[in-house]
């Protein structure tokens, strides 16, 4: 019996430690929130996924203006290739 007693106390430290854990755990206050409000993470996700498409969009139009600048940076030069120094 003293020996059933002593595991369970060992168990009962070790779920304790394991939830402290847990409350320290930057995901638990998230988690604390989704069980409050149904559906919040599918919202956050959501907008998450909106301005990553935003950013996407507008990186993309930076890259296609940065490339239309060396586009005609190069027609200045025409003899002259990236990382060379002019015609050989």
């Amino acid at each position: 019996m003293r020996r059933l007693y002593e595991t369970l106390q060992l168990e009962i430290i070790g779920v304790i430690e394991s939830l402290g854990q847990l409350r320290e755990s930057p995901e638990y206050p998230l988690w604390q929130i989704s069980e409050k409000k149904a559906g919040v993470l599918d919202e956050l996700a959501a907008e998450r996924a909106k301005a990553f498409e935003k950013e996407s969009a507008e990186l993309e139009k930076e890259a296609e203006q940065a490339n239309a600048e060396c586009g005609m940076r190069n027609a200045e030069w025409p003899g002259r290739r990236l990382g060379g120094s002019g015609s050989r």
